[in-house]
């Protein structure tokens, strides 16, 4: 597959989760016990996918580094 492919992908792919985490809390806007155990999970996500884009950026800066 190619690199463009795979980042089309990735990214609806994180759109659909962002939708989706938006959509539910609109959903379980009243229900404020539901509500704090969906941010938990619905930010998992979220968070991996942050630290995986820091450290996919981290590695192509540091990466084409030279020592000298």
């Amino acid at each position: 597959m190619r690199p463009r492919n795979q980042g089309f992908l990735v990214l609806g792919f994180t759109y659909s989760v962002l939708l989706t985490s938006l959509a539910t809390f609109c959903w379980l806007h009243d229900n404020k016990s539901l509500l704090h155990y969906w941010c938990v999970l619905l930010l998992c996500p979220a968070t991996l996918w942050l630290w995986a884009l820091i450290s996919w950026c981290d590695s192509e800066m540091f990466g084409s580094s030279k020592d000298e």
